[in-house]
Formats: C-alpha cells, structure tokens, sequence
C-alpha cells in the first residue's frame, strides 16, 4: 500500500465532505482499534487511517502547498504496511498524573516486549519505534510506534482463517488475549497488498484522487 500527494484530497475538497469522511474514517479506525491490557490501546494502520490522518493535519493547519504535503506523507510512511506485516500506533493512556509518572517508564518499556501468535506457530515479536535512533528505550513516551513481521507460513495460516492472539511477556504488564474476530478481518486484508480496504460504514464514496491544490480560477 502507497500513498502520495495525488491521494489527498485539496482543503476546500476536503472541508466540503470532511464531516462524512471523518464519520466512515473513525469507523475504520474503530474497527482496527485493540485494547490491550488496562493501559495501552493499539490502532493498527493501513493506507486509509494514514490518509485520514495527514488530511486532518493538513486540515488543521491550512497546508495547501504540495511540498509540505508530501513532507507530511513521508513522516507516516513507516506506519503503512506492505503486505508481509502488520503496523500500528500505541496509546499508553494513564488518565492521572501521579500514576503516569510512576508507571510511564515500566509499561514504555514494556511495549518492547508485546507479541502476536498464531496456533502452533513461535510468536512474533514486535519491533518498536525502530524509526527513532533511541527507540524510547531512556525516553518514556504515550506514544509507540509498531511492527509485526509475520513469516510466510503464519500470513498462509492467517489468510486461511486463523485465529491469532496477542500479548505483552513483561513482568510487569503480562497479557495475553486473541484478537476480536472483526479486528483480524480487518487485518487480514493487510496482508493482501494488491486489496486496498473499503472504508467502513460509507463505502460508496470512493478514494479520494483529487489534486492537492486545486486550479487557479481563470
């Protein structure tokens, strides 16, 4: 899955039908979202929750020039899966300030330490913020960056209906949990690289392919 500037929609596209786009994008999202344990929350990604979300930025702070869009794309081209692999964002999400000083450092480290599995199969282990030169091992952060590589045998097992389960070996954080049914067909679609997923809840109104700046008026 790819994306450049010719995938986003112009501001004034964009404002126009933001209000329905955002409603099919969230329910995309939704779908692909994964608590796992008390404290982290897992939103896997794919070429449409990355759109949505540079669309947004761009929303925001009124980017129009096609440079500073593209520079936008390229900050979350890691985060797009290529069809061997799944990606995703994780939120620790610790609503008090006492408890995130004392427990940011442990579950930042923790994330490190996360996996899928699939019946009979090793886990995979996951390989986090491998785009950051410290991977937050000295910095704790709210916010991750991840990547499952599955090997071959497990993507034919999972694309033949597999069920898979997901979990985290720290001391401090131990879980183990499947993934929802919903969630792994969503995810299963990632590792079908020439599928691009419909968005969910409003599927008829297409990719957006319209020019980052729209013609000047004559």
């Amino acid at each position: 899955m790819n994306l450049d500037a010719r995938d986003l929609m112009s501001l004034q596209a964009y404002a126009a039908c933001r209000p329905a786009y955002r409603e099919r994008a969230i329910a995309h999202r939704r779908a692909r979202t994964v608590q796992l344990g008390p404290a982290m929350r897992l939103q896997f990604e794919d070429a449409h929750t990355i759109r949505y979300q540079v669309q947004e930025v761009l929303h925001a702070e009124r980017v129009a020039d096609p440079e500073a869009a593209r520079h936008e794309l390229h900050a979350y081209a890691h985060l797009l899966p290529n069809g061997t692999e799944w990606t995703a964002s994780l939120l620790i999400e610790l609503p008090e300030a006492a408890e995130r000083a004392r427990a940011m450092p442990v579950l930042s480290e923790a994330v490190h330490f996360l996996y899928v599995q699939a019946r009979g199969r090793a886990r995979v282990l996951v390989s986090a913020n491998e785009d950051q030169p410290d991977r937050h091992r000295s910095r704790p952060s709210g916010v991750h960056f991840l990547r499952f590589r599955l090997p071959p045998p497990m993507r034919a097992q999972l694309l033949a209906g597999a069920a898979v389960a997901i979990g985290c070996t720290h001391p401090a954080y131990s879980w183990h949990a499947p993934l929802p049914a919903a969630t792994l067909a969503c995810l299963r679609v990632d590792l079908e690289p020439e599928r691009e997923p419909a968005l969910v809840a409003l599927p008829t109104l297409g990719r957006p392919a319209l020019p980052l700046v729209p013609a000047t008026r004559p």
